[in-house]
């Protein structure tokens, strides 16, 4: 019994980080760990604030000198004359703001070189310059678009250039004004008036430097260089690896939900303090709310925490659920999940569908129903940024397909996989899956506008963001599967995984893996689909059937038949597919098309007749933008096929109408 209590007394005087569980999997590193932070930060609810007292450590990675760091200021995207706010019109996804404390920003109070280095990064070579006050040198810089409004980016000069290999240690005071959320962070009341918080993109952030070899940087560059875009209206971020210890201190009676991993929590009087272990990760993101209802699930290794509205209770389920289908097939169909923590967050408004390292927000509908899985596609599409936003982590200003893409792709094989025809729609007689949804997007925004490749906020038309980062590359990840397979594709995804996670592969890099595990040349498909902006349209043009010439009078030839199909590439895309022709004694024959050439003619001799020609019959051609015109028959009247048409066309417009309302 006395070594009971003893026992008792000491786990109780053990801090709570040494009795935690582990952030990740591993024992060791899993990136390079380039940057730490320790974060102190105190919200206050009546002003909107948080005031932050923050340790960075950065480790040049590169072989010269770097005498100038950049760093990220996004929150002053939500001030006025701003890109991002010139570029949106203070509309974002459909979410405005309005009334009273509108606007957010940040502001550096000061910024010091620390005398000591943390050994966040492991063994560190400290910086060798002197210690001094860097507040007066920074300065704005607009890379972009040199917008002298625009305030996202600063750079500092260094009064002795940080050495190769060598870490410095800088102390920041900043505070940052959160605004009404329209964009993914800030505040809003709820319904009964209560504030709700999303605290992201909220801290003083360094950039990526790029050293030779890495990314587009030619390999025999002389030095390496500063990637620090503005905020805009159609990007997302672009950070290093590294560890957070952050502290968050705000009322006693709040919920608090952030990446990472709990290790300690202290009250003291009305306020309580929150501490979060993160490790491997390139953001931090953290909320605070007094209502969240906590439901939780355990899959594997990965403590999962759902914080829910108090009106949306009824699903919490819903989020755990789909949560786990979303871990088990990333993990079955790319890799392992790191990580042991996961956290979904029920927001409000614009901070809803976002994500996060270890944590992403879902949001739902009050009284939704089980046959409309919006839920279901949210929580899944954001759990698969972990993959391609968290742990691959490309650079999302410069190639976003490559992470809302590629995820866009998965995610819709994961919603029919596991969710069956009607996995985001199950409604009688107007199924809609998830690969259907993606390519119907694509089809009707304008196919023929703007390439994958295009920076996120240089597309002519900001429209055209959206389709050439989630609905297009989807189907032609989709398409590209049904010309090489599942099991090779599942390989390239694996492959892909373990070569690149940790670190931010390219376009190139994609296309190098995909071929290397194909063992085929694919310029073919990148340099139509991925660097151009080429459209698959084919046709079946004519179905015809004629008596074969008899050899002589009475050969058993007579009674041949010399049926000729017509078909026809109407778009500027070529793809392999399938010509399917059905005969009247219903037999079928299969006939592979490479689609190069613009017309092409498919003879058969036979004793039957040709009854129907039907192009991609099994539907794998997701690039396919008019599948009406894919199929011709013999046997069903004009004004047959024109009945039918009409109640497609009213069905499509429904399934167009359903959406547009979910999403």
């Amino acid at each position: 019994m006395f070594f009971r209590l003893l026992l008792l007394v000491a786990l109780a005087a053990t801090p709570a980080r040494v009795l935690a569980q582990a952030t990740t999997t591993h024992d060791g590193p899993l990136s390079d760990r380039r940057v730490s932070y320790r974060i102190d930060a105190r919200l206050d609810p009546e002003t909107r604030t948080v005031t932050g007292a923050q340790r960075l450590t950065w480790r040049n990675p590169a072989p010269v000198p770097v005498a100038e760091l950049q760093f990220h200021l996004y929150l002053n995207a939500f001030r006025p004359g701003s890109t991002f706010q010139n570029e949106s019109g203070g509309v974002h996804r459909g979410f405005s703001a309005s009334g009273e404390d509108v606007w957010g920003g940040m502001t550096v109070r000061s910024m010091r070189i620390a005398g000591d280095v943390p050994d966040d990064l492991g063994p560190v070579v400290p910086y060798a310059g002197p210690g001094a006050d860097l507040t007066e040198r920074i300065r704005f810089i607009q890379p972009d678009d040199g917008n002298p409004e625009d305030r996202t980016v600063i750079a500092v000069d260094l009064p002795t250039p940080v050495g190769p290999g060598e870490t410095i240690a800088l102390d920041i005071d900043f505070e940052s004004v959160l605004p009404r959320i329209t964009a993914r962070t800030g505040w809003l009341k709820d319904d009964r008036g209560d504030p709700f918080f999303m605290v992201a993109q909220w801290f003083p952030k360094i950039g990526v430097y790029e050293v030779p070899g890495q990314r587009y940087m030619p390999s025999d560059h002389p030095t390496g260089g500063w990637n620090t875009h503005q905020f805009h209206a159609n990007s997302e971020f672009y950070a290093d690896f590294g560890t957070y210890e952050v502290s968050m201190t705000v009322p006693s009676d709040y919920v608090v939900g952030a990446t990472g991993l709990q290790v300690d929590e202290a009250a003291s009087g009305g306020t309580k303090t929150v501490t979060f272990r993160a490790d491997d990760v390139h953001d931090f993101a953290w909320t605070a709310y007094d209502k969240y209802e906590e439901f939780t699930r355990q899959w594997r290794h990965v403590s999962i925490r759902a914080l829910i509205r108090p009106e949306h209770r009824a699903q919490g389920e819903r989020h755990l659920d789909a949560a786990v289908v979303a871990l088990e097939r990333f993990h079955d169909w790319v890799g392992e999940y790191p990580y042991t923590t996961l956290t979904l967050v029920d927001g409000i408004g614009g901070s809803n569908g976002m994500e996060y390292p270890t944590l992403i927000t879902c949001g739902t509908t009050y009284m939704l129903p089980r046959r409309v899985r919006a839920l279901e596609l949210v929580t899944i599409h954001e759990f698969g940024h972990q993959y391609f936003y968290g742990l691959l982590a490309s650079n999302e200003f410069e190639e976003a397909w490559l992470d809302e893409g590629m995820n866009s792709y998965i995610e819709s094989r994961i919603m029919d996989d596991a969710y069956g025809p009607g996995s985001v729609l199950d409604l009688p007689g107007l199924p809609v899956s998830g690969r259907q949804l993606h390519r119907l997007s694509y089809t009707q925004s304008r196919p023929e506008r703007g390439t994958i490749e295009t920076w996120s906020w240089k597309h002519d038309f900001s429209s055209d963001y959206g389709k050439t980062s989630y609905a297009k590359p989807a189907s032609i990840m989709n398409s590209l599967e049904s010309v090489v397979g599942w099991d090779t594709m599942h390989r390239f995804l694996r492959t892909y995984y373990d070569r690149w996670r940790f670190r931010h592969p390219t376009t190139r890099d994609l296309q190098d893996t995909m071929e290397e595990v194909a063992g085929r040349d694919l310029d073919w498909f990148f340099d139509q689909y991925v660097r151009g902006t080429a459209v698959v349209d084919y046709e079946v043009t004519s179905v015809e059937n004629r008596a074969a010439e008899a050899s002589s009078p009475g050969d058993s030839t007579r009674a041949l038949k010399t049926a000729t199909v017509t078909v026809h590439r109407k778009g500027t895309g070529h793809f392999p597919t399938t010509v399917r022709v059905r005969f009247d004694d219903g037999t079928t024959e299969d006939l592979a098309w490479d689609g190069r050439d613009e017309w092409k003619r498919f003879t058969f001799t036979k004793t039957a007749r040709a009854v129907e020609a039907w192009i991609d019959p099994d539907g794998a051609l997701w690039l396919e933008t008019d599948r009406l015109n894919n199929r011709r028959t013999t046997e069903i009247s004009k004004r047959f096929a024109r009945r039918e048409q009409g109640k497609f066309t009213v069905r499509f417009q429904q399934v167009i109408h359903l959406l547009s309302g979910l999403f």
